[in-house]
């Protein structure tokens, strides 16, 4: 989870922030959604960042150093990864840092401890410089079978025991016969891909993030897989790059976009693959059924599913599959 630090009148404060007050942080010690030493790192953290007498990061000011603490586990690992975030308006105390962790947690209970220098007026962890200050500089995860090294800053679903259900249930709806060709768009680090690789000939991922990318063939090779392969692009010009010859190559289609989902321009260049089948996961419901009517006019829907990624949330994973009408 990625927590903000911010400012209050006993002094520096880290939580999330307010609904419907972004300028407003709601001091945090213990997040249900979390796993238990969530809150104990935030009050060690807190308690370091308070004694520093340096102030938090104002985003509309843009001044102050303490800017955001993410924290991050692996679930079937038991790898934790601390992502301590600042500006580079002063020194982190890496001393202080270690011995404020060191006496709530376990010796070796953190697997990666990174310092973030971000210094962009944006307020999203744009890892202008990092350090790794402790371990390694990746989370593992495990599953599916498969095992997955995550980068610091690279995005990973959040909940991996409703993943493996999630996975279970799309191998089970495909039944891949061994002899498919899969075009994977927005790949991120190849979790898709890789999972249905082994009953498949083929897959090609396309992902914009380079680091990705590097990560995802990382993660082929540490698996022993080796049928995958992988683009670095937006996914709107890979697939007008190749309209002469992408159609009819590919048998099935994963489509995995962010929140946004995907343009109209896409969904004409999806219709023209020709792909027997398209599979679309989708995190945001919103913006899931609209696009979807988009594929209808040489599309059926066969399968339509929510998965409850986000406990106690509104959200919700939308699992579509499409078979070719005719």
């Amino acid at each position: 989870m990625e927590f903000t630090f911010g400012a209050e009148e006993g002094g520096v404060i880290c939580g999330l922030h307010r609904r419907g007050r972004k300028r407003s942080i709601l001091p945090v010690k213990e997040c249900l959604i979390s796993f238990p030493e969530t809150g104990v790192i935030l009050e060690a953290i807190t308690t370091l960042a308070r004694q520093s007498g340096r102030p938090a990061y104002d985003p509309y000011r843009h001044q102050g150093f303490w800017r955001n603490l993410v924290i991050r586990e692996g679930k079937f690992t038991g790898d934790l990864l601390i992502n301590l975030v600042t500006s580079s308006s002063g020194e982190l105390d890496q001393a202080g840092l270690f011995s404020a962790l060191n006496r709530v947690l376990p010796e070796g209970r953190i697997t990666s401890l990174i310092h973030t220098v971000n210094d962009s007026i944006s307020n999203a962890v744009i890892p202008e410089q990092w350090e790794v200050l402790q371990g390694n500089p990746f989370l593992e995860e495990r599953i599916a079978g498969l095992t997955f090294q995550i980068p610091p800053f690279s995005f990973f679903q959040v909940n991996p025991a409703m993943m493996e259900i999630f996975y279970r249930e799309l191998k089970e709806i495909l039944r891949l016969r061994g002899r498919e060709r899969i075009l994977d768009l927005f790949s991120g680090c190849g979790a898709i891909g890789l999972v249905l690789s082994r009953p498949a000939d083929s897959i090609l991922g396309i992902e914009i993030e380079p680091e990705a990318v590097q990560t995802a063939y990382l993660n082929a090779r540490r698996n022993g897989i080796g049928n995958l392969s992988f683009r670095s692009g937006k996914v709107a010009r890979v697939l007008a790059e190749n309209r002469g010859d992408w159609p009819g190559r590919f048998d099935l289609v994963i489509v995995n976009p962010p929140r946004s989902g995907i343009s109209s321009k896409i969904a004409r260049r999806l219709l023209e693959l020709e792909a027997d089948r398209i599979v679309y996961s989708s995190c945001n419901p919103e913006t899931f059924f609209p696009q979807v009517g988009l594929l209808e006019s040489r599309y059926r829907p066969v399968v339509l599913q929510p998965f409850d990624f986000f406990p106690h949330t509104p959200h919700l994973e939308m699992l579509a599959i499409f078979e070719k009408k005719g």
